[in-house]
């Protein structure tokens, strides 16, 4: 017979291997270094990729810096968005509703002010935003 302790082995054993597998490599940013998990964690696009930043170039401070466009803050309209439209198509930037430009800017400017990367740190989380 199975004794409790059995089963919180087999739990912590299965939570290692979830961290371990969230540690995924997501691609190298275009100023260079590597993705991270982003603010929300891996998020599915609708062609079963995943993304966790995209990231733009803009200046702040007179500074040019890479940030991300996924970002607390966000909607559930303005995550979709990013989710459902490709960041290589010549007209992503056009289309894109102002205010995730914005926000992002403003997310990263916050962040840049406390010494902090724009881009989430390791076990920053943060609730995917609902409709």
């Amino acid at each position: 017979m199975m004794d409790k302790n059995h089963f919180a082995n087999m739990a912590r054993q299965k939570m290692m291997r979830d961290m371990a597998s969230a540690r995924e490599d997501f691609g190298e940013r275009q100023g260079g270094g590597k993705k991270g998990s982003g603010f929300f964690g891996p998020l599915k696009r609708p062609d079963g990729s995943v993304s966790t930043e995209i990231s733009i170039g803009v200046n702040i401070d007179g500074k040019e810096r890479e940030i991300p466009l996924i970002v607390p803050g966000l909607s559930a309209a303005e995550l979709k968005y990013l989710l459902n439209n490709d960041p290589d198509d010549d007209d992503f930037m056009d289309r894109m509703p102002e205010t995730i430009i914005n926000k992002a800017v403003d997310h990263a400017a916050s962040r840049i002010k406390q010494n902090k990367s724009p881009f989430a740190l390791e076990g920053e989380r943060f609730k995917v935003p609902k409709d």
